[in-house]
């Protein structure tokens, strides 16, 4: 009796146990799929970056408000040289490009000075065409140590708009080359997690061109080589890209001087530098420079009515054999005094060698002007927290708009100036136009001009 027992308990135990036992093989397996599906592979690989904070409120400073950053905006940041581009060149090449699903291509190793991250930005979407990639992720700035202006790779990545006008861009590529989506975070591609192609790609390697950081080594010497070579890369993954496992592309950081602007015709090479403008607050602080400089020349019945720019390239990190301070502080009184001019607007991060000129230029009753001693305390107020390359942005427009601009030519800063205010001066002259203050008799002081500007977009 008992064991009949025994044999009737086992019997309706056994279920029992075969429920426990699958029970927790299912626990086990959620649990450890649960933890495998989190350790997504290609989230370390993207950096997140960091919005541009919006400014504190301040009652006292309406630039320390949203309202008054939206009417110093409104009030000053209009017309831009964007507006004159035309994109139709970059509209045909998007139309002609033979696209790729589910690849994606990131541009988040653009650091250095202002020109360079421009060229960065630039390059790294014009490759991202070149390959077709069927998305492509916001570029994002790698913002040097804002102590150690030489310090560069800092791990200190900030979205577009630490330098850029966000909206600008997406709004000129996304009319122009609607074919490539945009994403405005790495993690809002399907299955991120899963990308093929986690490393780092070195356009020097692909193109099958030595190795170095030298410029003369990052030009890239076939560019129509480049999307034979990036499709044998595709071709050689596991499996073919899909939605499941798609393929993310990052460049290396030196994509400064690789792609060639001569590579493209002039209705691309001439256009394609204007998907890029400067953020809106800092374009309206350049306009109100600009604006009390004229106002200044011209109160005395017009009798000093030009002004020269000078970018003072003398800080601690100027290369070695660039041109020295005396050299571009001669330069710059020479040309002022050879042209009758008594006003300089000098842009450096020198405070020393701007102190230097200031009392140099008065000896020869030339005034010296910067933009702390233009702008008022509320404006100086909003633009101090600012880091050097943002403040840049300041200088460099209203370098832009001076009658004669002296800089060193192996400066990337003053180099562009010269390209963008020849280039300007040709388009205006070509259009009939004779009073636009662009590229009057430019001077590079020192050892000439940097030997790849033609490396840079216009």
């Amino acid at each position: 009796m008992l064991a009949k027992m025994l044999n009737i308990q086992n019997k309706y135990q056994r279920p029992v146990h075969t429920l426990l036992i699958w029970t927790s093989v299912t626990f086990i397996l959620v649990g450890a799929s649960t933890y495998f599906l989190s350790q997504r592979p290609a989230i370390d690989y993207f950096p997140s970056p960091k919005s541009t904070p919006g400014s504190p409120s301040n009652a006292t400073n309406p630039l320390l408000t949203e309202e008054g950053i939206d009417q110093l905006i409104l009030d000053h940041s209009f017309p831009r040289l964007g507006e004159r581009a035309n994109f139709t060149g970059l509209h045909q090449l998007c139309n002609s490009t033979k696209w790729q699903k589910h690849v994606y291509w990131t541009c988040t190793h653009n650091m250095g000075g202002l020109m360079n991250v421009r060229n960065m930005v630039l390059n790294c979407v014009r490759y991202a065409i070149a390959a077709g990639a069927s998305g492509l992720v916001l570029p994002q700035i790698e913002a040097r140590d804002p102590t150690v202006l030489s310090k560069l790779k800092t791990g200190d990545s900030q979205d577009i708009s630490f330098l850029f006008d966000r909206a600008w861009f997406k709004e000129v590529m996304q009319e122009n080359c609607e074919q490539m989506e945009l994403f405005d975070r790495v993690e809002d591609i399907t299955n991120y997690g899963y990308a093929m192609m986690p490393d780092i790609i070195s356009m020097q390697a692909l193109m099958g061109q030595p190795l170095g950081n030298r410029h003369g080594l990052l030009r890239n010497k076939k560019p129509e080589e480049f999307r034979s070579r990036f499709d044998q890369v595709i071709k050689a993954q596991t499996r073919r890209p899909n939605e499941k496992f798609p393929v993310i592309i990052r460049l290396d950081d030196k994509a400064l001087f690789s792609f060639p602007p001569a590579f493209d015709p002039p209705a691309i090479a001439n256009n394609f530098g204007f998907i890029l403008e400067f953020r809106l607050d800092l374009s309206g602080l350049a306009n109100i420079i600009v604006d009390r400089v004229r106002q200044a020349l011209n109160k005395d019945d017009g009798k000093f009515s030009e002004y020269v720019g000078v970018h003072l390239r003398s800080e601690a990190d100027a290369g070695k054999y660039w041109a020295s301070w005396d050299e571009l502080a001669n330069s710059t009184l020479s040309v002022a005094l050879d042209n009758k001019i008594r006003l300089i607007y000098v842009a450096s991060g020198d405070a020393d060698g701007v102190a230097k000129l200031t009392r140099k230029a008065e000896e020869s009753g030339i005034r010296v002007v910067d933009k702390w001693s233009i702008l008022s305390n509320d404006e100086q107020e909003f633009l101090h927290p600012f880091r050097f390359d943002q403040q840049a942005i300041v200088d460099y427009l209203a370098l832009m708009r001076s009658d004669r601009f002296v800089g060193s030519g192996q400066s990337s800063f003053s180099s562009h100036l010269i390209m963008r205010r020849e280039f300007l001066a040709n388009v205006s002259l070509a259009e009939g136009n004779h009073d636009d203050d662009y590229g009057r008799r430019d001077q590079l002081a020192g050892p000439g001009r940097l030997g790849y500007w033609d490396m840079d977009w216009p």
